[in-house]
């Protein structure tokens, strides 16, 4: 197996598993909106934050971290690449979905559910995740697209 082949390999395999886990959140996420026992809706929550903290991130690190070695090491693509400006750009729109809106809101979330808030004020902050984290999935699909297509300009 060539380098290219090795890290071509390991960029893929990282954003399976960065792209699964964002679906896997997402789901998880879905489901928390129909679950009115707190117990259950905390601990779901819970395994919703160790998904994101233990797949999640480390996935989109290592896709990110491959990629780039991947196109410098590469005589066939440069960073200017269209297709890897897409790329770029969703990675960097990724950050800023999950940072600014579903992390937050996440963390709003739980801290609601141990103060014992009322429903409506926990389901409103389980939205505002679940719109992060859709919008995120989103964005990672943009950037599949642009990656198999490999559009230029």
């Amino acid at each position: 197996m060539t380098r290219y082949e090795l890290l071509r390999l390991l960029h893929l395999v990282g954003a399976i598993a960065w792209v699964g886990g964002g679906l896997g959140l997402l789901v998880l996420h879905r489901q928390l909106a129909r679950i009115h026992d707190h117990t259950t809706l905390a601990s779901i929550a819970q395994q919703s934050q160790a998904v994101g903290n233990r797949l999640f991130v480390p996935a989109g690190l290592a896709t990110v971290g491959f990629g780039i070695a991947l196109v410098a090491t590469s005589d066939a693509y440069g960073f200017g690449e269209l297709w890897i400006l897409i790329g770029f750009g969703g990675i960097v729109a990724s950050g800023v979905a999950q940072g600014v809106v579903a992390a937050p809101a996440g963390k709003r979330f739980l801290a609601l559910m141990a103060d014992g808030a009322d429903e409506a004020t926990v389901a409103a902050a389980l939205r505002r995740a679940t719109l992060g984290n859709s919008l995120d999935v989103v964005l990672l699909l943009v950037v599949i697209v642009a990656m198999v297509v490999k559009p230029t300009l």
